[in-house]
């Protein structure tokens, strides 16, 4: 089927997509790349354990990225250096940033010196 909006006058024609367009079954897949692709040019490397968790260690500094979806959560043990990576992902994707976790599929999230905690 023809997106909405094109028309052509061939009735049998086939269109070939050069990217995927919302609502389709490759936009999943296509958003997962592209976002991937990003994470690996700033130097995550994917988890062979967990496909949606993404991890960078440069020296001391660690950052997690775990994925779900079109939802990020970003963790590590350096708050420059996720402030620099969200700019990095700003200027990648239209992005809005909530803060700190609270609530991420639908477990409770609670952070104190001593830790994290999770509730569900």
């Amino acid at each position: 089927k023809l997106p909405l909006g094109f028309h052509s006058e061939k009735k049998n024609v086939v269109c070939r997509l050069r990217k995927a367009l919302y609502g389709l079954r490759q936009a999943p897949r296509c958003w997962f790349a592209k976002l991937a692709a990003a994470l690996r040019g700033y130097g995550f490397s994917q988890e062979y354990e967990d496909y949606s968790l993404f991890a960078l260690t440069r020296g001391a500094v660690r950052l997690y990225v775990l994925v779900y979806v079109d939802d990020l959560l970003i963790g590590g043990n350096d708050p420059a250096t996720i402030k620099r990576f969200k700019g990095y992902l700003g200027e990648c994707f239209h992005m809005k940033d909530l803060g700190l976790a609270k609530y991420f599929l639908g477990i409770e999230v609670a952070s104190s010196p001593e830790g994290m905690y999770l509730s569900q």
